[in-house]
């Protein structure tokens, strides 16, 4: 019984082990894409080139364990830097299995998407750019309509909080142009 005990005991301390290092590096490489989802994000405001930081962030995420738990905060990130950089770059929208995520990281980041495209609304309103505001606040309103239909339970997706800051940016950034249309006589 000794030798059979030692023997599964063993086993489980190696497997144990083996899921150990699969969440150590899950970890790393989630902070690693969550950082450069940032700089892809910041890039995207200073209109800066951003292909090799998307490059290398594709590459992570085609490699991590997306059923991590360590990794969704990642899959997310990662969403909302490339469905942001398709709508600016006036690209079709990727799809989850195009950029290989579950289709909840796809919608949180679609929505964490509607407040940074509100910064850039917000830039070209400052710049007296109404047009391209009005442009990308109907993306913004188009998103959050999306985002709006899904009423599931946050057990399975916990997106309520985000679809009401996604109807507050809204009303926001609509009564910023509207007085901006006054302002600028439009």
């Amino acid at each position: 019984m000794t030798k059979k005990l030692d023997s599964i005991l063993e086993d489980i301390s190696e497997r144990l082990a083996n899921a150990e290092s699969v969440r150590e590096a899950s970890i790393a490489s989630s902070r690693k894409v969550i950082r450069l989802s940032k700089n892809t994000i910041h890039a995207i405001h200073s209109k800066e080139d951003c292909s090799a930081t998307r490059k290398e962030m594709r590459e992570i995420v085609s490699k991590m364990d997306k059923e991590s738990h360590a990794s969704k905060d990642a899959m997310m990130e990662y969403a909302e830097a490339e469905i942001l950089y398709a709508i600016v770059n006036y690209e079709e929208l990727p799809t989850p299995a195009d950029l290989g995520i579950d289709e909840g990281s796809w919608l949180m980041g679609m929505a964490d998407t509607i407040g940074e495209l509100r910064r850039i609304v917000v830039t070209h309103l400052m710049d007296t750019n109404i047009d391209e505001a009005k442009y990308l606040f109907s993306i913004m309103d188009e998103l959050c309509e999306g985002l709006l239909v899904f009423d599931v339970p946050d057990s399975i997706l916990p997106i309520r909080r985000k679809q009401d800051i996604a109807r507050g940016i809204i009303e926001r950034t609509r009564s910023d142009l509207l007085n901006a249309s006054i302002s600028f006589g439009r």
